[in-house]
């Protein structure tokens, strides 16, 4: 039987994790759309400055994911047992902080999207709001547990195989219809987490200089079109978007691997990147709400304290659950205590 080693935490990973929570929050407090977040003009810098860092956000979360569960990885045989606890951890924040999150955002005033009480079911097995990362990054959990416990990337070879074919699935995408228990996330992002599994695992080979400048140009190229198409007001879509998303997102995130270094305040932010993602809404949609009720409306000032709400209320928020036994189980999906 294959044993690992327990590795200590390496806080450049933690703060590479800090820097892909704070794009996310800040993704969310400027808004995907006109009638979302700050409702931004389409055309304004705000909108700019979201779209230009889109391709990198929810990759780079995924990778450091990956990162950090080949430290740790599901070892043969005990299959079920990982599962049981990837599903307490993930599935019953969606549940809980899912429904918490519908009922907030139908009955508070002033809130971006309004759903019928009726339709809260659709939650839990459809897209919606960042709760489909839940959903996406369960079935690469799943998916990935498979993969390891047959060994089927033990090898950089083997390895190698599996990130290419994962690749080729996400190109498959932009064909489907549906999104049942956002599946299509789930090919979105299988290709990075087995990234993630890569370079901690096979480290030696994103260490060669010919692959990282190799990877440097791809990445200039890459950007650069994406960004000559945003100044052209353009955006892409289908399968141009899963290649361009690609070569932006795979080099850059592999370059960011290779230069980072723990950066103290990010890799404690880091460390509660979880409880940020689970809560962060509850802080960006609510300042933005009650702000506008004072009649403030710099668009600056918004966006400043939305991300400083988003990052902070939810640390607040996870201190005081993380102290009860049930609720820390039910909302962040934690064993309970043990007492000796």
């Amino acid at each position: 039987m294959q044993t690992y080693k327990v590795k200590t935490k390496d806080l450049s990973i933690e703060t590479l994790r800090g820097i892909a929570v704070i794009m996310m929050v800040a993704g969310h407090v400027v808004g995907a759309s006109k009638g979302t977040g700050l409702q931004v003009e389409d055309d304004s810098g705000w909108r700019y400055f979201y779209n230009s860092f889109e391709y990198l956000r929810m990759p780079l979360f995924t990778v450091v994911s990956g990162f950090v569960y080949s430290l740790r990885p599901v070892e043969p045989g005990r299959l079920l047992e990982f599962l049981k606890g990837k599903s307490r951890r993930i599935l019953f924040p969606l549940i809980s902080v899912g429904t918490l999150h519908f009922l907030v955002q139908h009955i508070i005033p002033g809130t971006n999207a309004k759903y019928e009480i009726a339709e809260i079911w659709k939650i839990y097995l459809f897209k919606y709001e960042h709760f489909w990362f839940l959903q996406s990054i369960f079935l690469i959990f799943v998916f990935i547990s498979l993969i390891d416990n047959y060994q089927l990337i033990s090898t950089g070879k083997k390895w190698f195989v599996v990130f290419l074919a994962c690749v080729l699935f996400r190109c498959a995408m932009s064909f489907l219809n549906g999104n049942f228990f956002s599946f299509k996330g789930f090919l979105n992002l299988l290709p990075f987490f087995v990234l993630g599994c890569g370079l901690e695992r096979y480290q030696d080979l994103f260490k060669n200089k010919m692959v990282i400048f190799g990877l440097l140009i791809i990445f200039i190229l890459a950007v650069s079109v994406h960004q000559i198409n945003l100044l052209n007001g353009k955006s892409f879509s289908g399968l141009d978007y899963t290649i361009v998303s690609f070569f932006v997102a795979c080099p850059g995130i592999v370059l960011l691997f290779h230069i980072r270094k723990d950066v103290p305040f990010l890799s404690k932010l880091g460390y509660f990147a979880y409880g940020i993602y689970l809560f962060h809404v509850f802080g960006t949609a609510g300042s933005r709400i009650v702000l506008m009720q004072m009649n403030v409306t710099n668009t600056g000032f918004l966006f400043w304290v939305g991300l400083l709400a988003g990052l902070g209320l939810p640390i607040v928020i996870e201190y005081f659950i993380e102290k009860n036994q049930l609720l820390r189980t039910a909302f962040l999906g934690l064993r309970k205590k043990t007492n000796w």
